[in-house]
């Protein structure tokens, strides 16, 4: 984990020094990969001494947000790595906006704030903004990143009760962490 943004830039490649508070830097080598996970202090500050329930029921789902998605990406590569598999970036954006919604919904109360439940949807998959930086690539990537990611909570929400992590749910996660990126593509392209 790295919070000062001066050793992020310089163990980043010229092509992610973009001004971001989150990126997980990877250097390749024969055999190996190197990780880290750059997360600005500055977000860390910002929520500093604050549960995340109290964050979500605030409205401020960015910057928790923001340390969720460094986590999965970081989380992600690391169980390809361990299973021998290349990642794509479409897969980790991907898996990103779907630990964040089954991360926070599950920190929420579902008996009473069953709103709030739809409200987080609602800000993650249908209401969300890209930064205007982004090349045309990037923009693509994420934008169906967040549409595979949107059907398939909406599935979940459909088919489960989002209230626990219960043993059919987390099998359903566990399918679709491990397969790769065209099957999980095909997947969630069958659902209603």
């Amino acid at each position: 984990m790295i919070t000062d943004k001066c050793l992020a830039d310089y163990l980043s490649s010229n092509s992610q020094t973009r001004n971001n508070n989150e990126r997980l830097l990877i250097a390749e080598y024969e055999g190996g990969i190197d990780l880290s996970l750059y997360i600005s202090a500055d977000v860390f500050k910002h929520i500093e001494n604050t549960h995340p329930i109290n964050l979500i029921e605030q409205g401020k789902y960015s910057e928790f947000c923001l340390i969720l998605e460094g986590v999965s990406h970081f989380l992600y590569v690391v169980w390809n790595a361990s299973h021998y598999r290349q990642v794509t970036l479409l897969e980790m954006e991907l898996q990103a906006e779907i630990d964040k919604f089954i991360l926070m919904q599950s920190l929420i109360n579902h008996d009473q704030d069953a709103d709030l439940i739809n409200d987080l949807r609602t800000w993650l998959f249908e209401n969300n903004h890209y930064d205007l930086e982004l090349e045309t690539n990037e923009l693509e990537r994420y934008e169906r990143a967040n549409y595979y990611a949107g059907k398939y909570c909406r599935s979940l929400q459909q088919k489960y009760n989002l209230s626990g992590l219960n043993r059919v749910l987390l099998n359903d996660l566990r399918r679709l962490y491990r397969l790769g990126q065209q099957d999980k593509m095909r997947y969630i392209n069958k659902l209603n």
